[in-house]
């Protein structure tokens, strides 16, 4: 029997959150002799998770039990099993931290979601074998659709309260380059209180605007599909990520998508609008201090892609449309899974 330890965000609609419940529903209709254990996740650890990767930080079960581990959660709460161990993680700056090196390399194997994150943890340090595997969409919410515009031209901005994601960096441009029109409007979705604010001579106002919609409370799957539909543009200079189902989500749907062409997201970008970017360690802080550098997203570029969106729409559209309709043809959680599948089916009759 294989144990997939799963210490997750539980529910959340967007980002990580929503991995584990898409893979294991495809999992135990796989035939695998895969059981899935999750811990009960407080309010404590929920705002930690949300102030660093969204994934686990509970040890459920103890090491050295006969059987196959796949533990998927942060290296600091990998166990290892007699028989075989495997450690699934992400990360989302250009150096894994040095802290867990030692506990990846206590696995038999490492499973991440991106090459460019497989080329880092390799690069970093970790010694044993490292497999890359992709995430997907829910093609029942995320399908590709021919985009118009709306009336009222409208941005989406995903990610806050993770200040990594830069939700003030769009903010700042929709007001920049949009602020006097009322034909533009920015839909602001944040977990929790927001983190953007509004700057005037250099003072900080709280985030109320007359064409900035806030959305801070939780949302279901089916209404975060919704919230994608009311939009014609997201915006997501994300400093770093371990695959970035954000804006693959919105690619998915169609939905010009301006996203920072760096590490994980590198493998969809461009299918749509991909976003300029330094490495540099502007706000690098907790977990993320001492692991090298992020992407640093160009506001002038964030500023120009989004006139060009609104200006070549049509284009634009076409484009990210071809992206979706590939996506769905060849990235939908079914379609993904195979892979992960094919892995553990191996490793069941290697350890035999």
């Amino acid at each position: 029997m294989i144990k997939w330890v799963d210490a997750t965000m539980i529910g959340r609609a967007d980002g990580y959150g929503s991995v584990s419940d898409n893979l294991w529903n495809i999992f135990k209709e796989s035939g695998l002799p895969i059981e899935r254990l999750q811990p009960h996740i407080d309010q404590s650890i929920e705002k930690m998770h949300i102030a660093n990767l969204g994934i686990g930080y509970t040890r459920i079960l103890p090491s050295n039990q006969d059987g196959i581990v796949i533990n998927h959660c942060t290296p600091n709460e990998f166990i290892n099993f007699k028989n075989y161990s495997v450690g699934m993680t992400y990360w989302e700056t250009n150096l894994f931290p040095i802290d867990w090196i030692d506990n990846c390399n206590r696995m038999d194997e490492i499973w991440t979601t991106s090459k460019a994150m497989k080329h880092v943890f390799i690069n970093s340090g970790i010694t044993k074998p490292v497999y890359n595997f992709e995430l997907g969409v829910d093609p029942k919410i995320y399908f590709p659709q021919k985009r118009t515009p709306h009336n009222q031209f409208t941005f989406l901005s995903l990610g806050s309260p993770a200040t990594r994601k830069n939700s003030q960096l769009s903010v700042n441009a929709f007001l920049k380059v949009f602020g006097d029109n009322n034909n533009y409007e920015l839909i602001y979705k944040s977990n929790g209180p927001q983190d953007a604010r509004i700057y005037k001579n250099g003072i900080m106002h709280p985030l109320e605007h007359p064409r900035i919609k806030v959305i801070n409370h939780e949302v279901t799957t089916e209404e975060l599909g919704a919230i994608y539909d009311k939009a014609d543009c997201l915006l997501y200079p994300t400093s770093g990520e371990g695959w970035g189902l954000i804006p693959f989500q919105a690619i998915a749907k169609g939905i010009p998508t301006i996203c920072t062409n760096a590490l994980a997201c590198t493998e969809f970008a461009d299918m749509s609008v991909p976003l300029d970017f330094k490495w540099g360690t502007k706000n690098m802080t907790g977990i993320y201090q001492n692991a090298g550098e992020w992407a640093e997203p160009n506001f002038d570029d964030l500023c120009d892609k989004m006139l060009y969106v609104v200006n070549n729409y049509a284009k634009v559209c076409d484009k990210t449309y071809q992206g979706a309709e590939f996506i769905n043809q060849n990235m939908t959680w079914e379609h993904v899974s195979q892979k992960y599948i094919k892995r553990i089916k191996t490793i069941l009759d290697q350890a035999k």
